[in-house]
């Protein structure tokens, strides 16, 4: 018997691939996995999303499947490009450390469109921990982790298959195959292929409600064990079009094929070669850890094409992370290892034309980071508390040599009643025209230091790290209501900003990068409470409420962040006949957002209201299984046909356009049906 890993994510908590057969007749009783569970394995509280969750969103990529949490909340950025950006405790997805399986993989440029490209239909689950990660996996991550696994495991069918198709021209399918080669070593294949063939402008405003789409996402992944080694190789590849813009006539689905008419396109691909190898000696309490990954990525984007604004950009990226632990007592382990990081980021951002006497932006520059960095934790363990002290020290060619702290601590009170309290430091490096893409399709005048320069000094752009700090404490109590379990979380969260580089459009026409420090680069508090209890057999419910304050200094005063909403409720509610038929309904309450300002012509000039209305959000989906493994879905999505009619201002008689205010849905009700099959 192998024995099992636990080294905190750079090897897999694992057991043997395959049993050994048993002679002995057996009864085998199975129980249906929870769509959602808290792991209290560790000193951080980490909320768990299983395949059942995502199957109550259908469609279609990992970050649609967000759709349901109230943790991570996930929002178009802007009304053309229908790229959507996760956001956690307030902030933006920048700030997450994202992995695959505790490889940290969708960093660097791939952080604007990296989880919109993942098919939800091939992950088997999901982990989300709010505040500071572990300091072996990096120092960034101000503000929460989500790490993802696809189906890899020993239980996974032979053959999945899954197809979607939505009535505003979305169709999907998704194939995984497994192959177990032997009883060390297992195969599995990704293919996946998607496309939004038809334009709908169901808002009536002239420009598409989202953008036609064509996505290839291809993978292929081997686990092997042995007595002492195991492990995985893969390979992943996607690639994904977009063109939207203007319609042929206002109502219509068609896009125009007028040149003076606004037009969006991109071409984003990413590659990415990767391999786990954990070690386990024969004797000793230590084990060995490393990960391996390169990836390619190339953006191409078309921003505004009456003004001929694109951006390009190519970036290499190699990382490498070694680790090791040890059991020094009964009670105190040891982790530590080192990382290492190169990256070569190649892009050019340009306007061919300009509709200011100023010179039209433009910028082309590379930026070649090396980092080197090593990392401890202590690791202390009893029946009623663990704790992770951690550190890692760092270089960067950059941004020269710092310290990372991290502190974890839970507390089990009782049975029923688990405490966890953590801070720590982050920082992260910004790649500040990639991931502000959404907020650039608009004839705004882009300014910043870095424009128009040969030169910018020895930091990327021109501007330091991100950097700040996050702290709070996260209660869960565990309990029995109407004779079920029952749970209740809150969480209240801080980060505290020393360092923030921000996009501020407070003036109307212009946009500008800026660096905020100190006391101007402001705060982002948190607090969510959350409740699921089952009312009936069969029957759960679960209530979220989340409030978030992000404050920072734009348009010169300290102001809540643009187009965020303060409050937000959710609640799910899923019902299970005996015979496998499936009842799911989502409802989703969104206060106020903060608007920029945006001036009006009709009659005259005005500044419109500074926030939004408050809207709801219903969906539903009806799928009934059989043990033949066949599924079959139906369900709906934005129930009451709510629309945001203006997401994308135009300056009438100057050809203007601006799809920076977006913030809610504008393509209306949606209805979709789907089919899974799997062969065991």
């Amino acid at each position: 018997m192998v024995k099992g890993l636990i080294t905190s994510g750079l090897l897999m908590v694992s057991s043997p691939l395959f049993s050994q057969i048993d002679t002995i007749k057996t009864v085998e009783i199975t129980t249906e996995e929870s769509a959602q569970k808290y792991d209290l394995n560790g000193a951080r509280l980490t909320t768990t999303f299983t395949e059942n969750e995502f199957k109550k969103a259908a469609c279609c990529t990992l970050s649609e499947s967000f759709d349901l949490s109230n943790t991570v909340e996930v929002s178009n950025k802007d009304g053309i490009s229908g790229i959507r950006q996760v956001e956690m405790l307030g902030l933006s997805g920048k700030y997450v450390l994202m992995t695959r399986n505790n490889m940290p993989i969708l960093n660097g440029i791939a952080q604007l469109n990296g989880l919109s490209n993942i098919p939800g239909a091939f992950v088997s689950n999901v982990n989300i921990a709010k505040g500071n990660g572990s300091a072996t996996l990096g120092y960034e991550g101000l503000t929460g982790g989500i790490d993802y696994d696809l189906k890899s495991s020993e239980k996974e069918p032979r053959l999945f298959f899954n197809a979607y198709q939505n009535n505003q021209g979305r169709t999907e399918a998704n194939l995984m195959l497994r192959k177990d080669i032997n009883r060390n070593l297992r195969n599995f294949t990704y293919l996946h292929g998607g496309t939004q063939w038809m334009t709908t402008d169901m808002n009536r405003d002239g420009y598409t409600d989202m953008p036609i789409t064509d996505r290839v996402y291809l993978g292929n992944q081997t686990h092997f064990q042995t007595k002492n080694t195991e492990g995985m190789v893969g390979i992943t590849y996607w690639e994904d079009g977009k063109m939207g813009g203007a319609t042929n006539e206002i109502g219509g689905n068609e896009l125009t094929t007028n040149p003076s008419d606004f037009m969006f396109r991109s071409k984003e691909s990413r590659l990415d070669v990767f391999a786990k190898l954990g070690i386990i000696p024969t004797e000793g309490e230590t084990t060995f850890g490393n990960i391996f990954n390169f990836s390619r990525h190339r953006m191409n984007y078309n921003l505004n094409s009456l003004l001929g604004r694109t951006y390009n950009a190519d970036e290499l990226r190699f990382n490498y992370s070694g680790l090791m632990q040890t059991e020094l007592t009964q009670t105190w382990g040891l982790k530590t290892g080192v990382s290492f990081l190169a990256t070569q980021l190649d892009e050019t951002f340009n306007s061919s034309l300009n509709i200011t006497p100023l010179k039209p932006p433009s910028y082309q520059g590379e930026i070649n980071e090396l980092q080197f960095g090593a990392f401890g934790e202590a690791v202390y363990a009893t029946d009623d508390v663990k704790m992770v002290l951690g550190a890692r020290i760092d270089h960067h060619n950059y941004h020269g040599w710092f310290v990372t702290p991290r502190t974890h601590i839970k507390w089990d009170i009782n049975r029923k009643n688990s405490l966890f309290v953590q801070g720590g430091y982050g920082r992260r490096q910004a790649y500040v025209i990639s991931e502000n893409l959404p907020y650039l399709i608009n004839n705004r005048v882009v300014t910043a230091d870095f424009l128009n320069r040969t030169e910018v000094g020895n930091l990327p752009y021109g501007f330091n790290q991100e950097r700040g700090w996050n702290y709070g404490i996260s209660y869960l109590k565990r309990i029995m209501f109407l004779g079920y379990p029952s749970s209740i979380s809150i969480d209240v969260f801080r980060n505290q900003f020393d360092s923030r580089i921000v996009m501020d459009q407070e003036k109307f026409y212009e946009v500008n990068f800026v660096q905020l420090t100190g006391k101007d680069a402001g705060y982002s508090e948190s607090i969510h409470t959350e409740w699921s209890f089952m009312p009936a057999m069969r029957f759960e419910v679960r209530l979220a409420y989340r409030y978030v304050n992000n404050v920072q200094k734009l348009g010169g005063v300290m102001q809540l962040t643009p187009l965020l909403s303060q409050h937000r409720g959710l609640a799910t509610l899923t019902y299970k006949t005996r015979n496998n038929w499936y009842f799911d309904v989502l409802g989703s309450l969104n206060g106020p957002k903060r608007l920029f300002e945006r001036p009006q012509l009709n009659p005259m000039p005005v500044t419109q209201s500074s926030k939004t209305p408050a809207y709801a959000l219903f969906n539903i989906q009806i799928r009934k299984s059989w043990n033949s493994g066949w599924e079959v879905y139906l369900g709906a999505e934005n129930l009451g046909n709510f629309r945001q009619l203006d997401p994308i201002f135009t300056y009438a008689g100057t050809g203007a356009i601006d799809a920076s205010y977006s913030w809610g849905p504008s393509n209306g009700r949606m209805i979709y049906a789907g089919v899974r099959f799997e062969l065991r």
